[in-house]
């Protein structure tokens, strides 16, 4: 059976191997805007095809299925997605994992999102405003009173967040100030009319929920919790992710097995009103990135449209019934036949990236890359490969995380096996990575202790979720 992979990363990277690992001996070709050299080496074992060409290009992809006549298909990224590429794989009726671009929009749009949840009565919803005007948001921002979070109205990669809380009233004025003048930048991010979200800040240890379904039939795989920030101890500019933890069994240790399962609701409530809001089943992966809150408990801060990278690193080596073969029960919407069997150990993965990253990505660029896979998966290493082409026998980063590495055991001991393997990367620059990742779970498990009891106590009143009116004008929006 055929199989065409669409993307080029570490989470693709993960994806084509357990393709490549299956009993169920798939043949995987891949399409890719360069050459994966860990998608190269599964579609090399498997007989497939590797091409390069526009992932987000509906013409590049209907060209590879016209080639290759796959069987079914999993679109990786998020950007594809938008540009329709489920769609296309459709069109040709040709069984795929991931939603049209019409459910796509709940992670594309964080104000449709919302509004979604909103319209539907959705737990785990924040008061919100979006803006198209840039002055008008930095106005709300100077003469609101309350805590907010500003971001870009679409998806940019995970840049351009901006938070500001009022603990000490006197500096009040003028963190506002300094954050109003965030918006300029961060409304450049974004290229449609709505430009500026506006939400009411909340707090607590934050977990994603990936679930995988067909329409029908809900999958939910095991939480990992993603580590956004580039610099160690959570300092720094956000990025597409430096690390991520998971388990151990399907929880992580500051989630209860009551929280995992109100957020599996949550997210099965989104995807059925999308459909309802759509008119088409939502087929591929949905993921809720939440946050564990006083509010609500699990508390939606954004959906995707696909699984999350680095979090697939954490989960798919976790999972020891055939991932391959959940992929193609989703695609032909039979997953109801399916079985997962997860691991109980835990993973850490390590994020490396070539200096520059993520502020100057032309530094981080064109960097060659050492290492041995084989020795490193002797001191207990899994390796991925992201942002890093294969170049006439080289390996040549692109500007992004280049590598993740992937090590089970109780997070101190995973931790450990990682700084080994880390020593054994080198390159003609500086690396970047997080030593922290896996290490300040206690520290999390104490905080989410306080965010429960607060919760909880709502619960009792009967208040989860209520709030003063936020806006100046007593609104919502």
């Amino acid at each position: 059976m055929k199989v065409l992979l669409v993307g080029d990363g570490a989470r693709e990277h993960a994806m084509a191997e357990a393709l490549a690992n299956s009993p169920q001996g798939y043949r995987v070709y891949a399409l890719s805007s360069y050459v994966n050299p860990g998608i190269r080496e599964a579609v090399n074992r498997t007989g497939g095809k590797y091409v390069q060409g526009n992932i987000n290009s509906r013409e590049d992809v209907a060209k590879a299925i016209r080639e290759f006549n796959p069987d079914f298909g999993v679109v990786g990224p998020e950007d594809p997605l938008f540009h329709g590429i489920a769609d296309e794989f459709r069109r040709n009726g040709i069984p795929v994992v991931g939603p049209n671009r019409a459910g796509a929009e709940i992670e594309r749009s964080k104000v449709w999102m919302r509004q979604l949840m909103w319209k539907y009565k959705i737990d785990g919803r924040l008061r919100f405003r979006s803006f198209t005007s840039l002055e008008e948001a930095s106005r709300f921002i100077v003469e609101y009173g309350g805590s907010v979070a500003v971001k870009p109205a679409e998806q940019v990669g995970g840049k351009g967040v901006k938070v500001v809380a009022d603990i000490q009233a006197y500096l009040s004025n003028e963190k506002r100030r300094a954050l109003s003048k965030s918006v300029d930048e961060i409304g450049s991010l974004v290229k449609n009319e709505v430009k500026i979200i506006i939400e009411e800040k909340v707090d607590g240890p934050e977990y994603t929920l990936h679930v995988l379904t067909d329409g029908h039939t809900f999958l939910p795989l095991p939480l990992a919790q993603d580590y956004k920030h580039a610099y160690q101890d959570g300092i720094g500019p956000e990025t597409g992710g430096m690390g991520s933890v998971s388990g151990p069994g399907r929880l992580l240790p500051f989630i209860t097995e009551e929280e995992y399962e109100k957020t599996l609701k949550i997210v099965q409530d989104t995807a059925r009103a999308i459909r309802e809001e759509t008119g088409e089943p939502y087929r591929g992966f949905i993921s809720g990135q939440m946050m564990l809150t006083e509010l609500w408990g699990p508390t939606v801060i954004e959906f995707y449209s696909r699984m999350g990278d680095p979090e697939t690193s954490a989960i798919i080596p976790r999972i020891s019934s055939d991932f391959g073969y959940l992929l193609q029960l989703t695609a032909e919407e039979k997953l109801s036949q399916a079985k997962l069997e997860v691991r109980e150990d835990p993973t850490v993965v390590r994020a490396i990236a070539p200096l520059g990253y993520p502020l100057r990505r032309e530094m981080a660029t064109g960097k060659e890359i050492f290492l041995d896979v084989n020795s490193m998966r002797e001191k207990g290493c899994l390796v991925y490969f992201g942002s890093v082409s294969y170049e006439g026998g080289k390996l040549i980063t692109r500007g992004s995380r280049a590598l993740e590495l992937v090590a089970f055991g109780d997070f101190e001991e995973a931790s450990r096996k990682l700084d080994t393997c880390t020593k054994m990367i080198s390159a003609n620059t500086e690396l970047v990575y997080r030593t922290d990742i896996g290490r300040t779970l206690g520290e999390q498990a104490e905080k989410a202790e306080i965010v429960r009891y607060s919760y909880q106590n709502r619960i009792r009143r009967n208040s989860l979720g209520v709030s003063a009116d936020w806006a100046p004008n007593g609104g919502l929006w």
